[in-house]
């Protein structure tokens, strides 16, 4: 049933069923979603994952990340493990328990996937990063607790692999970024606790633009900065507020092929979207209709045909959106 539609504000779903209507396809959507008129450029595709704990269910799914195949890689962290499934959410294999054992984790956050297919994991709870095969088998792992240099602190949490598979993990308490070459050798490291040009309080999460630039969402600041793959201040955007351009909780981060960038914003439930000098583009609106008390967005991230997929920490679930044309 569709009731309380107004065409220019919302489209308010209260069943889970298949539905169209102007140009807006929703399969199996969770009950009373509210998709905002701004996602007018995107449809819903698709929404996959329950709270649970069998194989394609999650207990807090926070990062996703692709490979070159397809394959999507999910720290699912209250249920202390990786999921790896095909692109449209068909389960494939899964790895890790609780514990600071090799393979073990304790809180996975973030993820993702260097060019041969190796999976980084932030083992977040225990100061560390792992590295695995696709399919699971652990080759090594870097970290432990401080803020000497390759160390971390309790939440070491966003990781990014760029083109030359340099590792980049943001440090969210000891508010810096580190380098590293894919096999946990220490670069370098920017960053500390403050409000200036390359200073943050408490950064989430970060992504790599085809010129090797990268953006790091800085939570409590409520903006964005770019910086040169060495650490170099470039320019930065966002403030606290509701308005356009203006952030209430910056979260995860993801960039589309023309280098577009897409950052979470928490509170608002909603995806902003800006191009890649800070100019704002577009929002996207995803809350529950029960005074957002359900939805809880943290993490974004963009496959090689732009398709828009959020995890869901709260819903315990992936939204799936893709581009109108």
């Amino acid at each position: 049933m569709l009731n309380n539609m107004v065409l220019s504000k919302c489209y308010l779903i209260y069943a889970p069923v298949a539905i169209f209507l102007t140009s807006i396809f929703i399969l199996s959507v969770a009950p009373n979603l509210v998709i905002s008129a701004q996602t007018s450029d995107y449809t819903l595709l698709r929404i996959w994952g329950s709270k649970g704990s069998e194989n394609g269910q999650f207990n807090v799914p926070h990062s996703l990340a692709f490979d070159r195949f397809g394959n999507a890689y999910v720290s699912d962290t209250n249920n202390q493990r990786i999921q790896k499934f095909t692109a449209d959410g068909k389960f494939i294999t899964k790895w890790g328990s609780k514990g600071n054992a090799t393979g073990q984790f304790h809180s996975p956050e973030g993820i993702d996937v260097d060019s041969q297919g190796n999976v980084y994991v932030a083992d977040t709870g225990n100061s560390r990063i792992q590295k695995f095969t696709g399919d699971g088998k652990f080759i090594t792992k870097w970290g432990s607790r401080g803020s000497a240099d390759g160390q971390f602190s309790r939440h070491a949490h966003g990781v990014e692999i760029d083109t030359s598979n340099y590792v980049y993990v943001t440090d969210r308490f000891n508010h810096n970024i580190n380098k590293f070459t894919g096999d946990g050798k220490f670069i370098t490291k920017w960053g500390s606790e403050g409000s200036g040009d390359g200073e943050f309080n408490q950064p989430h999460s970060s992504v790599v633009d085809s010129e090797g630039n990268i953006y790091v969402s800085d939570i409590n600041n409520h903006r964005v900065q770019k910086f040169t793959g060495d650490g170099k201040f470039i320019t930065k955007w966002g403030s606290e507020g509701s308005r356009d351009g203006q952030f209430l909780l910056p979260l995860g981060i993801g960039i589309d092929s023309l280098d577009n960038l897409y950052i979470v914003d928490q509170k608002r439930s909603s995806v902003e979207k800006f191009a890649s000098d800070g100019k704002f583009i577009q929002r996207i609106l995803i809350q529950s209709a029960a005074n957002d008390s359900s939805s809880n967005l943290e993490d974004i991230e963009l496959d090689k045909n732009d398709i828009i997929y959020v995890t869901d920490r709260g819903e315990h679930n992936i939204k799936i959106y893709v581009p109108v044309k």
